[in-house]
């Protein structure tokens, strides 16, 4: 399938593993990347698990938690602002809730 992959400032090889530290940066607030960063790098790992699905790169909850953090991301935009507001709105200075990317953390690390 072709995919639109995102463009994002993150350069980290799309993997569980990355996933992990990368929720653990952003829990410690200790990135140097806006969250819609994240987020695009986020989609990025969800679209190349569908891509090598059958060979079982990625694992199944890494998945779940890398699509519910950009399914999140969408639902907070729509719920938060207008569509005027979203019309202009700078996509790196919207921030989710921290709490979030504990739970997604620890949700991960339940593995």
């Amino acid at each position: 399938m072709n995919w639109n992959w995102n463009e994002t400032t993150i350069d980290f090889p799309l993997s569980s593993e990355n996933l992990k530290n990368l929720l653990n940066t952003v829990c410690r607030k200790e990135n140097g990347f806006s969250q819609f960063e994240f987020i695009k790098w986020c989609d990025n790992l969800t679209m190349a698990f569908e891509e090598a699905e059958a060979s079982n790169e990625f694992d199944e909850i890494a998945f779940g938690i890398a699509r519910d953090i950009e399914c999140q991301w969408d639902l907070f935009l729509v719920n938060t602002y207008s569509l005027k507001e979203l019309q202009n709105l700078d996509l790196s200075k919207v921030k989710l809730p921290q709490y979030w990317f504990i739970e997604w953390l620890k949700q991960l690390n339940e593995e």
